[in-house]
């Protein structure tokens, strides 16, 4: 896996500053959170600190899964599906127009 650019690791950073200020506004504790969420402590405990585990350079915070960040994020009541709409309304119209341009489509003759 190729190493993250230095404006991916700074989000993955941000992400895992942005989960541990959610818990500590709910007063809870890093096991709590695991619990609630559905993962291991240790997993959680990679989840805030944004390190890679051993041997994984350049995989973000350990190797841990996109759904367990979004679900930590749900827990701790961020929509992100709202989030990332606003996200994609936001873009540029250029990133969003991938691919071939359909061709348009032509009436065809109505058989009598």
């Amino acid at each position: 896996m190729p190493a993250l650019s230095i404006k991916a690791e700074t989000a993955v950073i941000a992400l895992a500053e942005t989960l541990r200020a959610l818990r500590l506004q709910h007063g809870e504790s890093q096991a709590l959170a695991a619990q609630r969420i559905g993962v291991g402590l240790r997993t959680y405990q990679r989840m805030e600190s944004s390190a890679p585990a051993a041997g994984q350079i350049g995989i973000p915070a350990g190797g841990v899964a996109i759904g367990d960040f979004i679900m930590a994020l749900e827990v701790y009541g961020v929509d992100v599906v709202a989030a990332l709409t606003q996200l994609h309304k936001q873009a540029p119209a250029t990133s969003r127009e991938r691919g071939r341009t359909p061709k348009p489509r032509t009436a065809s003759p109505l058989i009598t």
